[in-house]
């Protein structure tokens, strides 16, 4: 798709994160001021737009020299499957070169996808959960 353009850009409308997280069905559109914070203060974000539509993201936190997790990758579902997601996550570990562990979370239907960017199974994943309130941080 030639008529997409990519932005390294963190501060977006609330409003469109929500329409963007919600096409996928992700709980993280219920909390819509979280959702906007944790893009915001997000180390490195991606975006991918079709005119005024936030079609694509891609979001990282990391420790600046060893690690970077990958928080988000997700792209509305009328746009999938055409290398958008690819794109944005070789920009990403483009972005990220270098650095000794490049690491995400994903449902485990998903695992081939990632593989093919040089990402495995090592381990697991341990999680915490606490999704009571949409808190606003300042």
């Amino acid at each position: 798709m030639n008529d997409i353009e990519y932005k390294f850009i963190k501060d977006i409308d609330k409003n469109k994160l929500v329409e963007l997280f919600s096409s996928v069905g992700w709980k993280t559109a219920e909390y819509p001021n979280r959702l906007y914070n944790a893009i915001k203060n997000s180390d490195c974000v991606i975006t991918a737009w079709k005119d005024k539509d936030l079609i694509g993201l891609i979001s990282t936190i990391s420790d600046g020299y060893i690690n970077v997790f990958i928080t988000y990758l997700l792209i509305k579902p009328e746009y999938q499957k055409n290398k958008i997601g690819t794109y944005l996550m070789n920009k990403i570990c483009e972005h990220y070169k270098g650095f000794g562990r490049r690491i995400l979370s994903t449902e485990l239907d998903k695992e081939k996808y990632y593989n093919k960017f040089g990402f495995s199974v090592d381990g697991i994943v341990m999680f915490n959960k606490d999704w009571k309130d949409d808190i606003v941080l300042n």
